[in-house]
């Protein structure tokens, strides 16, 4: 079993958390051992305040340190399938999260976030950090 990081590690580590630094830091040691959903990649870019040294360590850590689990279309029906039982504005506040749990659950793989109460509407093996 594996651990795929939700965006939030990626911007507590940028902001110096300890937990999500010694959470990246342990990926620095195993490169390619832990995955990131390639929904993550569309959350931290769409923000218009990502400044020059902040895309560079996301780009380096997409690259070099952890590994993209690409979302599918089976990910992407299972997902949908979740959704359904929710409103409009609640399927799109959720959505992204539903998708990378999808991703997750294909994979294996724990969830470390700090966003476990909507990630675990779907998936149980979500842990904080």
């Amino acid at each position: 079993m594996s651990d795929l990081y939700d965006t939030c590690v990626f911007i507590d580590y940028w902001k110096g958390e300890p937990a999500a630094v010694a959470l990246v830091e342990s990926a620095r040691k195993n490169p390619g051992t832990i995955l990131y959903s390639s929904l993550s990649a569309v959350e931290l870019w769409q923000y218009k305040g990502l400044d020059r040294k902040e895309e560079i360590e996301y780009t380096a850590l997409t690259r070099h340190i952890l590994k993209e689990a690409p979302l599918n279309t089976e990910m992407a029906k299972k997902a949908g399938q979740w959704l359904r039982d929710y409103s409009r504005s609640q399927r799109m506040r959720i959505a992204a999260d539903a998708l990378i749990v999808a991703t997750a659950e294909q994979a294996g793989a724990t969830v470390y976030t700090k966003n476990c109460k909507d990630f675990q509407k779907f998936y149980s093996n979500v842990k904080s950090y």
